[in-house]
């Protein structure tokens, strides 16, 4: 709380001088510390998106506003057909994605979404983003949950050329282990992140 502080009085003063913050705590430093995220024009133009900072704003900002076109004032999202799907992350994003899942969970008729926090084993406990979780975790930790029909994992989880996990595991193996389970990558995109979870089914 008091890095946050810090960097946050200093970046005010950034303001003043430069007209722009300049310096930012990384999400992790908020979540750590159990503060809310900042509100989405505190990050300017989402600048420092790869340093981790702004990720969970610019994720709920993105969710709800593609949410909102959805919806279009109605109240609720209308299904072809109820779907169940399952979601892992990491526990940086956790609360974020509960939110975000409640959300789309109590504005769809028909619409289940389990989601899990899984705890680093592989690297430390210590290590929290999403952008870190191995197969060798992911499977231990939902074997025998129900998923649905669906996993939805972050594109992040795999490395750069996107067929293996940090462990060396692929996405068919971690597939077989977790029962013939389909499994969709899904990039730190809010709106992308929505239409993974409602699939095909919109009426």
């Amino acid at each position: 709380k008091q890095v946050i502080e810090q960097v946050t009085a200093y970046g005010d003063e950034c303001i003043k001088k430069h007209g722009t913050r300049l310096f930012f705590c990384a999400d992790e430093f908020y979540v750590q510390g159990g503060l809310p995220i900042p509100k989405d024009e505190f990050y300017e133009d989402y600048f420092q998106l790869e340093n981790g900072v702004g990720m969970l704003r610019l994720l709920d900002h993105e969710f709800n506003f593609e949410l909102d076109y959805l919806l279009d004032g109605r109240r609720s999202v209308e299904l072809s057909e109820p779907i169940t799907v399952s979601i892992a992350t990491g526990a940086a994003s956790y609360d974020t994605m509960r939110a975000l899942v409640d959300t789309i969970e109590n504005k769809t008729n028909g619409l289940k979404v389990h989601l899990y926090k899984i705890e680093n084993s592989f690297f430390g406990s210590s290590v929290t983003v999403s952008g870190l979780l191995t197969g060798v975790d992911i499977a231990e930790q939902l074997k025998d949950k129900p998923l649905g029909d669906r996993l939805l994992l972050p594109a992040c989880t795999l490395r750069a050329e996107g067929d293996l996990f940090l462990c060396g595991m692929t996405p068919e193996e971690l597939s077989e282990k977790l029962g013939g389970i389909k499994i969709e990558f899904v990039k730190n995109d809010g709106a992308e992140l929505l239409s993974a979870i409602l699939g095909s089914t919109l009426c």
